[in-house]
């Protein structure tokens, strides 16, 4: 027991270590987790004793994929996706579908017969929840393409367990191998939903009697047993815990609380995660079978990225409607690939071993481009939406080091960059590091859509434009009370009605620097201004938190005192 202690620890230092190299060289800090594993595994110094990491793979695995896929679960709100239902699922259903005849179809002429085919092009529609979460709020991303990047993620698991266990089915039934029949695929589908369902209540129920202050304890309790269950029951427990999330979302006011108290939580569970990954990643594979892996990664890559762009045309879904600029390639945000697609392989296996260990060691080939790759390009995709301020990227830097003895010589050479770091800030205006990936509303909108997007807006001010695009005023939270709750009124009023915060009042040039919006905010009676282009068209730009503002001067007046 000791020595497994010991092994737990090894990987939680090496994670730590190797996490904050990678925020030093401004790469998402996960992909340092996965370098962790890669050094101390058997591609490595190989220190870990392998049933160590055979003994702690599946339960870190398990919480870690459970945690992830409960709070993507949880962004299926009715309510916030009102209205979008329909363009969402043709986008997820146009990427997902061409996925899967890219990978399938490029596939055949390399592999033998046609099942192999059919479960890589499902398999390759899965996105690894894990990595694509963790890059997202890393960096703080928020904003439309951030949340249909969630919604996207959680759908390609959705439509990946359900299609495999159809195409399972259907070649069980050519090959003569039905005597498990419909009903073991039913059971897989409707015991996922059913634990998922139950799963979501109990938490309720639990964090009803357990008192508001505590939310932690209730929600590993529920995962823990839900996890047991569907491993007893032969269940596939993605699914499961995805509804558990939405049931909670949307039965419920405990999401957000129970997901703010999972910021002490998790860290040590996905940090264990990532390095147990990069523990496993073996790169004779990609030689072994680099022919079909390469296939397989430029298939599933181009299927991504081709099908999410014709998915957005289908769709009719703006998500880019704050600047004439060229929209990002959504699809290469959708690239990480990891524990979903290597639990579908092992489902193969069981199906016919043969087929399975093929499968599993070319998407294992797969992974080890995807994982080390995917978080470079989910960053790049929401960076180039807007949605991360530069402000963000700037803070992560060397101030965030608290063991300088350890990196010494890098960290001297990094040392003669403050004075620098503190001009650069000094340098920035608003449209710099502004939030830039906020959809305001539209002067006609009604009272209904007005609520929709209240329910589920990052602010508590709601920018109002006209059909120019020129800032009309904010609409400020308490502006809507007791309309809310008249529907007479509610009926009468559109957006442009609600504005109580006039341009002049509430914008700000996307020249004016920093310490000028800081002034600016000392006599504002709200928490975040809007931006404009200029005083002349008023076109507006996005959102400039006071909170963003503030951590980029205390950073700069660190870098002056530090120098």
């Amino acid at each position: 027991m000791n020595e497994l202690l010991f092994t737990c620890g090894m990987i939680l230092l090496g994670g730590s270590i190797c996490g904050t190299i990678a925020r030093w060289l401004k790469l998402p800090t996960l992909t340092g987790y996965l370098a962790a594993g890669i050094i101390l595994g058997s591609q490595g110094l190989d220190i870990l004793p392998h049933n160590h990491i055979d003994a702690l793979s599946e339960p870190v695995n398990d919480i870690a994929m459970a945690l992830v896929l409960f709070v993507l679960g949880g962004h299926f709100k009715i309510n916030a996706l009102r209205g979008r239902t329909k363009q969402l699922l043709t986008l997820s259903g146009a990427e997902s579908a061409l996925t899967f005849f890219a990978v399938a179809g490029l596939s055949i002429p390399v592999m033998d017969g046609i099942a192999a085919p059919l479960l890589l092009g499902v398999m390759a529609v899965a996105v690894a929840p894990a990595t694509t979460l963790l890059v997202l709020d890393e960096f703080d991303a928020h904003g439309n393409t951030t949340d249909t990047i969630k919604l996207l993620t959680a759908l390609s698991n959705v439509w990946a367990v359900l299609f495999f266990e159809l195409v399972l089915l259907g070649l069980a039934f050519f090959s003569g191998m039905s005597e498990a029949g419909p009903s073991a695929a039913a059971w897989d589908v409707i015991g996922s939903l059913l634990f998922g369902i139950i799963a979501g209540h109990a938490l309720i129920v639990m964090q009803d009697r357990t008192g508001h202050g505590n939310y932690t304890l209730p929600l590993i309790a529920v995962l823990a047993i839900a996890i047991g269950g569907c491993k007893l029951t032969g269940v596939p427990h993605m699914l499961a815990f995805l509804v558990t999330g939405a049931v909670v979302a949307n039965r419920s006011r405990y999401f957000e609380p129970i997901t703010n108290s999972m910021q002490n939580l998790a860290p040590p569970a996905y940090v264990a995660f990532f390095v147990l990954s990069g523990l496993h990643l073996d790169f004779s594979l990609l030689s072994e079978n680099w022919i079909a892996v390469g296939i397989y990664v430029l298939a599933r890559t181009v299927g991504k990225v081709a099908g999410a762009r014709l998915g957005i045309q289908l769709s009719g879904l703006n998500l880019f409607n704050i600047r004439d600029r060229t929209s990002p390639p959504l699809g290469l945000a959708l690239l990480c690939q990891a524990g979903a697609a290597i639990a579908l392989a092992q489902v193969a296996g069981e199906f016919d071993p043969e087929l399975g260990a093929r499968l599993l060691n070319i998407v294992l080939g797969a992974v080890v481009i995807f994982e080390l790759g995917g978080p470079l390009l989910v960053k790049h995709v929401v960076i180039a939406a807007g949605e991360v301020n530069i402000g963000h990227l700037l803070l992560r830097g060397s101030d965030e080091v608290e063991n300088r003895s350890m990196f010494s010589s890098l960290f001297k050479a990094l040392r003669g960059k403050r004075n620098h770091k503190a001009n650069e800030i000094a340098d920035l205006d608003v449209g710099r590091v502004m939030r830039a990936g906020v959809a305001p509303l539209k002067e006609s909108d009604s009272m209904d859509e007005i609520l929709r997007y209240a329910n589920h807006a990052r602010f508590n001010q709601f920018p109002v434009i006209n059909n120019q695009g020129a800032l009309v005023g904010l609409i400020r939270l308490r502006d809507l009370e007791g309309l809310a709750y008249d529907p007479h009124a509610a009926s009468l009023v559109i957006a442009g009605d609600l504005t109580s915060l006039t341009p002049e009042e509430c914008a700000l040039v996307a020249t004016t620097k920093l310490e000028d919006a800081v002034a600016a905010f000392a006599d504002y009676r709200g928490n975040n201004f809007a931006v404009v282009e200029d005083a002349e068209n008023m076109r507006f730009m996005g959102m400039v938190e006071r909170a963003d503002l503030l951590r980029l001067i205390g950073q700069m007046e660190r870098s002056k005192v530090s120098s």
